[in-house]
């Protein structure tokens, strides 16, 4: 019997803060976030459900709809975000 793989399912979206001078990119699934990786000169920050802080870094705790300016966000495909999570 073969065994099918899921597609991957969420939602995925990037974006960029120059205040902070972060890349920020956000996988989200039933609205809630639940994957979080956060580029900048300093290193590279993987936050999620089971490690959702670390140092500064807190994984995004609201619902996707509650991103005020979510037209700034790109979205990206889940292989996308897969690569940078490795």
């Amino acid at each position: 019997m073969n065994e099918q793989t899921n597609p991957p399912t969420g939602t995925y979206l990037k974006r960029y803060w120059p205040e902070e001078d972060i890349l920020f990119y956000l996988h989200f699934e039933g609205g809630k976030a639940v994957r979080q990786i956060e580029i900048s000169p300093t290193g590279l920050v993987k936050l999620s459900a089971d490690n959702p802080n670390q140092e500064e870094s807190m994984l995004y705790d609201q619902d996707i709809e509650d991103l005020d300016d979510l037209d700034n966000f790109e979205v990206i495909t889940a292989q996308d975000f897969n690569n940078i999570w490795k």
